[in-house]
């Protein structure tokens, strides 16, 4: 889980709260707060994501699922930040992406260099660079004990 408090000025906390709120799945109630309406996400491999509006749809018509099969069996999200720096409006975030099911299975885990731009306190640019060879990942082990509602407590829990 990211944890928003690492962010060591207001560019790399927005950063981090655009990545957490994936995590809480409410992307979609953030994306108003954190991003400009000329918002741009770029993922290697993908098509480039233009404005708002077209994220919105996007996410409505079944997202990144429907250029990647395998995400259509994910059930919830988390990142795993490994680095952190930025210069001035650039945000760069080192991390490996989880893609989750409902049995705890890993279905696909990029390792990523994300680079953002921050403009007047709003997310300008989203742009993940990562090997696309994890489209083609064989998911994780189920986890026998996992329970989807104790790990959504524990993101919820955890700091925001």
């Amino acid at each position: 889980m990211v944890n928003v408090s690492l962010g060591r000025n207001d560019n790399e906390r927005t950063v981090l709260k655009l990545i957490r709120a994936m995590e809480l799945g409410n992307l979609d109630q953030s994306i108003d707060e954190l991003c400009s309406s000329e918002f741009i996400w770029a993922n290697s491999g993908l098509s480039t994501i233009y404005g708002l509006e077209q994220l919105r749809g996007h996410m409505a018509s079944g997202g990144f699922s429907n250029d990647i099969p395998i995400l259509k069996k994910m059930t919830h999200f988390s990142a795993e930040l490994l680095n952190l720096a930025s210069d001035n409006d650039i945000v760069f975030t080192e991390r490996l992406d989880h893609h989750w099911d409902k049995s705890g299975r890993d279905l696909m885990t990029p390792h990523i260099c994300g680079v953002s731009k921050v403009v007047d306190g709003k997310i300008l640019s989203f742009r993940d660079f990562y090997d696309v060879a994890c489209y083609q990942q064989k998911p994780g082990e189920i986890k026998p004990d996992f329970e989807l509602q104790a790990f959504r407590h524990a993101q919820k829990s955890g700091v925001k």
